[in-house]
């Protein structure tokens, strides 16, 4: 690709999802005219990558699938840059209709912030942003997705528990190693005076 083309950089969807938000922050950041393809696994970015209709791929470091999409094409597809960014403020939501909550829809990246146990029956999904989509089409009670849902819907959504936004570290791979010397690291980071203090 020429350096004149516009970037395509994948990353897990559907729009609205912390990836989303976190790869248009990225994009932004960096000054970029670029466009966004949405995957629903990592190895499809792969594959979208090895074919050379994208340019990168962005992922949370939370995924389930970080060591096995490092792993996949080590050879061809490298990790190239990371940053932190927020997510959306998180939580669980309840259909207000609904007194005591049986069902769930979480993605499995985020049961760690809460026991989705409590539920009888749960269903994983690809993101935050498809679980708000469960649950506005009433597939489950409850859900852990963005509480900025309760807020669009105050008269649907209730919020049982707030986690708030969370600081994490994003992952950015592309077609072509970057690292030089033993280690790339950012001498005049924010925790450099940490370490040194």
């Amino acid at each position: 690709m020429t350096h004149h083309q516009r970037k395509v950089f994948a990353t897990l969807g559907p729009a609205g999802s912390n990836h989303d938000l976190n790869t248009r922050r990225y994009i932004g950041f960096h000054g970029l005219d670029a466009d966004i393809r949405y995957v629903e696994h990592f190895f499809d970015a792969l594959s979208l990558m090895r074919e050379g209709v994208v340019d990168f791929t962005i992922q949370v470091c939370a995924h389930p699938d970080v060591a096995l999409t490092i792993e996949r094409h080590h050879r061809e597809i490298f990790l190239i840059d990371s940053f932190i960014g927020p997510t959306r403020p998180m939580g669980v939501l309840t259909r207000k209709d609904v007194e005591k909550p049986r069902s769930l829809g979480y993605m499995v990246a985020t049961r760690g912030y809460f026991d989705p146990g409590q539920w009888e029956t749960r269903t994983e999904v690809i993101s935050n942003s498809r679980v708000a989509q469960g649950l506005l089409a009433g597939e489950y009670d409850s859900g852990f997705t963005s509480t900025d849902l309760a807020q669009e819907y105050p008269d649907r959504f209730r919020i049982d528990q707030v986690i708030g936004e969370v600081d994490v570290v994003w992952l950015v791979y592309g077609m072509q190693r970057v690292r030089t010397q033993e280690l790339l690291a950012w001498k005049d980071a924010p925790a450099a005076r940490l370490l040194r203090a």
